[in-house]
């Protein structure tokens, strides 16, 4: 909900008033017994005497918040907030002194009838009912739609330009498109193709067909766009693509090099010419008698029988 939160100046804590008001609470009797313990451990004239001073600022920021946030959807444009004492604003953050610290930075003044003013409410947050309600999501698409049938852009020189410029106003004019080497007709025919978890595949024409079967003759068209189809539902985050037909001519190339649509399970093209190779090497060995078996020393004997010839060369 909007009134959950509020918006908070960066650097609250450093900002003079802020370390004015924690000095002031420093030396406020109530906000000295609150901090300390009277029976173990007390301050005579600051409560810097047993914590730092960068503590107390921390705490004033704290409270500032806690003070804001009740104030949020109570307070009005002028930051009045009527029926309300100096008295109400320890109760409301828990803190002895606090409002009299407020008012002595001139963070909180009396009206003139009944209650208090929060002068520096508008300065560091906007309240509740001077917000306007966010747009939906449906709002945001609609403007985005008129704007784009509009054809046109009119932007607005910032507020702080100088007065002469305030009214000031520029159309945008849309470039005209660059010649390309192709007619623009036939690059929107080209990307044609899209695909849709609802819809499937559109755009896919008999011309598209037929170049991708002489090209692709492995590949079963219908079956491999089934087969895209669910692999996109079941990868969604994938299917956030522009050009779908790069995508159809990527997955078919894949579907050909390993083998086509209707491969045997685990085989690849190659493997036909591997097994016929093996199969030729098969039958030529087939075709060789056995040798006959000779001894160690027999082998030794013929080795040695070569050597000698070879020798004798």
């Amino acid at each position: 909900m909007a009134s959950d939160w509020i918006r908070i100046r960066r650097g609250i804590r450093q900002l003079p008033k802020t370390v004015a008001l924690a000095r002031h609470l420093s030396h406020n009797p109530e906000f000295m017994a609150w901090w300390s313990d009277p029976v173990r451990m007390s301050c005579r004239h600051s409560v810097t005497e047993i914590v730092t001073f960068e503590n107390v600022t921390r705490v004033t920021a704290c409270a500032l918040t806690e003070l804001w946030f009740a104030l949020n959807d109570v307070v009005g444009g002028d930051c009045w907030v009527p029926y309300m004492a100096v008295s109400d604003i320890d109760d409301i953050v828990g803190v002895p002194g606090f409002g009299d610290a407020l008012v002595a930075v001139g963070w909180v003044t009396l009206h003139d009838e009944k209650g208090l003013v929060f002068p520096n409410f508008s300065e560091h947050n906007v309240p509740q009912k001077m917000r306007s309600e966010p747009k939906s999501d449906a709002q945001r698409a609609k403007e985005y739609r008129e704007r784009k049938r509009g054809g046109e852009r009119v932007t607005k020189r910032h507020g702080a330009s100088r007065p002469e410029d305030k009214s000031r106003e520029e159309e945008y004019i849309p470039a005209a498109p660059v010649p390309t080497s192709k007619p623009a007709a036939r690059s929107r025919a080209k990307s044609a193709v899209s695909w849709t978890a609802a819809d499937g595949w559109q755009g896919i024409t008999d011309g598209d067909r037929q170049e991708w079967a002489a090209a692709y003759p492995g590949a079963v068209l219908d079956q491999e766009l089934a087969k895209a189809t669910a692999w996109l539902k079941a990868n969604p985050s994938r299917a956030g693509r522009r050009n779908w037909r790069a995508f159809v001519v990527r997955w078919l190339s894949r579907c050909q090099d390993q083998g086509g649509t209707n491969r045997s399970p685990g085989r690849t093209p190659g493997d036909a010419d591997k097994r016929a190779a093996l199969d030729r090497k098969a039958r030529e060995f087939a075709g060789l008698s056995p040798a006959a078996y000779r001894t160690p020393k027999q082998v030794a004997a013929l080795a040695a029988g070569l050597k000698l010839k070879e020798e004798d060369l």
